[in-house]
């Protein structure tokens, strides 16, 4: 079962926008509002940060089922890739590295094995998509203190209100299965 803090790779990063051509569903006509359409166009894919909560996700009463198929997740970027936009400057990527103190981004550290290099997490661009598109995808999970650390960060990034490491305390969730 996933849980908020899973880490997975090759996740389509953004929608292609504008799309190459829309396609319809079999069978549907532009004006069926019922039928689903489907993008495509060119896109890319790399690490990303599951965020939809462990407790939204999970059915309730039931140990190995899902209560729905939506899944929301960072956009992770090599910090090197912030670097050359200039976007990240030599002296924030130190306090970066060392505070974690930018309010749009969550530092991560490099994973060597799986193949993530030192990056960050986007606190402001979700992607919101179908379970499907990450099943089997999962590289890494963050550990209870990290979690912690991005339940802050996202308080931090909605509200702009900072509370210090050792005050933040959010209610603990449900237990692991």
């Amino acid at each position: 079962m996933l849980r908020q803090g899973d880490l997975f790779h090759d996740v389509p990063l953004a929608y292609p926008l504008p799309a190459d051509e829309v396609i319809l569903e079999e069978g549907a006509t532009e004006h069926d509002a019922i039928r689903r359409r489907f993008l495509s166009g060119p896109f890319d894919t790399g690490f990303a940060l599951l965020v939809t909560p462990t407790c939204s996700m999970w059915a309730q009463g039931a140990d190995d089922a899902y209560a729905h198929p939506v899944r929301t997740l960072l956009v992770v970027r090599p910090v090197e890739d912030l670097v050359a936009r200039g976007v990240l400057t030599a002296d924030n990527l130190a306090l970066t590295r060392k505070y974690d103190n930018l309010i749009n981004y969550m530092y991560l550290p490099a994973l060597e094995d799986v193949g993530l290099p030192e990056s960050v997490a986007f606190l402001y661009m979700p992607v919101t998509l179908h379970h499907d598109l990450i099943e089997g995808q999962r590289v890494a999970q963050l550990g209870p203190e990290a979690v912690l650390h991005l339940h802050r960060k996202m308080v931090w990034h909605a509200t702009s209100k900072q509370v210090p490491r050792e005050q933040f305390r959010p209610p603990e969730g449900e237990k692991a299965r």
